[in-house]
């Protein structure tokens, strides 16, 4: 009998995946306006610190880790004895997002020389970002009924994902006294991938016949470590995973790529102050492990038999194999490009005093065929000489229950920090759409040595100086330039 599994594969080959970013501890809105952290460098390529030097201690510089999804929590899906299945489809939209994003720093070095500020850093990085379609489970759920006349779409059915190195090479520089700009160059070499080419299916339903036509032409990428086994007429008929050599896979570079980051700050006057970066411009080759799938054709069903028995065994496999046999599935294994989501920070804080700021931050991603954008509000303020601490609320993944928090703590040549998104999410896990942490260790060293210097935003003008480091233009500045063009972030 000609059945083709494709369904199978995808299934196989997106929980592969699907396990790579869950073993290695991407970006928190409440730390994009955070100058005074290291990390907040990795949001925006143009923030400098006022310590000459800053080292991130290996493995613990920098770890992160996030989920989100736009559709429903889990118990919005299993809150009883029963799936709520019906409830959960009217929460969905025509394209939504289940992202698991993870970030691990092992090397990062800052190094401020005059007006420039460089920065090197690599990094482990994965992402499963698969999006599906609300037509999709609809039509699974109520049938053709909600598209007599119309066509349900199924073009967002992308079950995306990577996992990568990164070495990152930046500089940043003060163009004048109201204007920072920075920009990182970034080498890639792929680990793994999967990646969604072509993706055009839809269900169409005459609205006098309703006689369905189901189109469909989906391809599928992949660079991992399985074999595909497909049968004498070249249908699918399994996937393997191969036995996984660690050392080969972290060492493989056999998948380049480059990538961009680009940065600025504006100040604006002496209380507030603009941001904006744009991340991940970028594109990977990939070259090994290969696997194309591509599954193209059309369906028409008429009608049903009066005689056939619809729930009977033969009757649904026989639908079955038609379906199945309507779509040409070729497999191959040639290099592809994959980009990477690109991201969009958009940022402005207010200084309402010395101890106390206010901001706010909006963030774009561009999943392919998905814009996923939050917005955050943000407060925070100097406690006790040593530390930084404040408060966010976030809109992101269609909720507003997530509220965030931040504390810095800089010692003697030392500074930690933890920063999460929706604290929320680590108490109540199971009625969260969202949950990120971001944490870190750093050494500092020629740090400011007055009080307030040790965690206030740095003052970027022409360089540092002697004493105080930046610190110690202040006065200079005041007397060189006017209020709105003296630079203290």
């Amino acid at each position: 009998m000609k059945t083709s599994r494709l369904h199978i594969a995808l299934l196989n080959l997106a929980g592969i995946l699907l396990l790579v970013p869950l073993f290695i501890n991407a970006q928190t809105n409440t730390l994009y306006l955070l100058h005074q952290v290291p990390q907040s460098n990795l949001l925006n390529p143009a923030v400098q610190l006022a310590c000459k030097w800053y080292v991130g201690i290996p493995g613990l510089s920098s770890v992160h880790a996030a989920y989100h999804n736009t559709a429903f929590t889990w118990n919005d899906l299993a809150s009883s004895s029963e799936w709520n299945l019906y409830g959960i489809l009217d929460q969905m939209h025509r394209a939504d997002l289940v992202s698991v994003e993870a970030e691990i720093h092992p090397v990062a070095i800052g190094y401020r020389h005059g007006s420039n500020y460089f920065t090197f850093n690599l990094s482990d990085r994965a992402q499963f970002y698969p999006t599906f379609p609300g037509d999709l489970a609809e039509t699974v759920l109520r049938g053709n009924v909600p598209f007599v006349g119309k066509t349900a779409h199924f073009n967002a059915l992308r079950p995306n994902g990577y996992y990568l190195r990164e070495y990152a090479f930046g500089i940043s520089r003060v163009l004048g006294p109201s204007w920072v700009a920075g920009l990182r160059a970034s080498l890639l070499f792929g680990k793994g991938s999967l990646y969604t080419g072509r993706s055009r299916s839809g269900l169409t339903t005459d609205e006098q016949t309703f006689m369905l036509r189901l189109e469909g032409d989906y391809t599928l990428h992949s660079s991992l470590p399985v074999t595909i086994e497909q049968d004498t007429e070249g249908d699918i008929s399994g996937v393997v995973l191969n036995a996984i050599d660690y050392y080969r896979m972290l060492m493989n570079r056999g998948n380049p790529g480059i990538a961009l980051d680009l940065g600025a700050i504006y100040r604006y006057d002496e209380k507030i102050t603009l941001s904006a970066s744009l991340l991940d411009l970028g594109l990977v080759r990939w070259n090994t492990d290969l696997n194309n799938i591509r599954a193209a054709g059309s369906f028409r069903f008429e009608g049903i038999d009066p005689d056939s028995e619809l729930v009977s065994g033969p009757f649904v496999r026989e639908m079955r194999d038609s379906v199945l046999g309507a779509f040409d599935v070729t497999v191959t294994r040639l290099p592809y490009h994959s980009s990477l989501p690109v991201q969009l920070f958009l940022g402005g804080s207010y200084r309402v005093s010395d101890l106390v700021t206010l901001g706010a931050v909006n963030r774009n991603v561009f999943y392919r065929s998905k814009l996923h954008s939050s917005v955050t509000l943000t407060a925070h303020a100097d406690l006790f000489d040593r530390f930084l601490a404040g408060l966010s609320w976030s809109l992101m993944n269609n909720s507003m229950k997530n509220v965030g928090a931040v504390i810095a703590y800089h010692g003697r040549g030392f500074q930690f920090h933890l920063v999460s998104d929706n604290l929320f999410g680590f108490f109540y896990p199971f009625d969260t759409r969202s949950i990120n942490l971001r944490t870190g260790f750093n050494l500092m060293l020629g740090c400011p040595r007055n009080r307030k210097g040790k965690i206030e935003p740095p003052s970027y003008g022409p360089g540092p100086g002697r004493g105080d480091c930046a610190w110690a233009e202040k006065a200079k500045f005041r007397k060189k330039y006017s209020k709105r063009a003296k630079w203290d972030p």
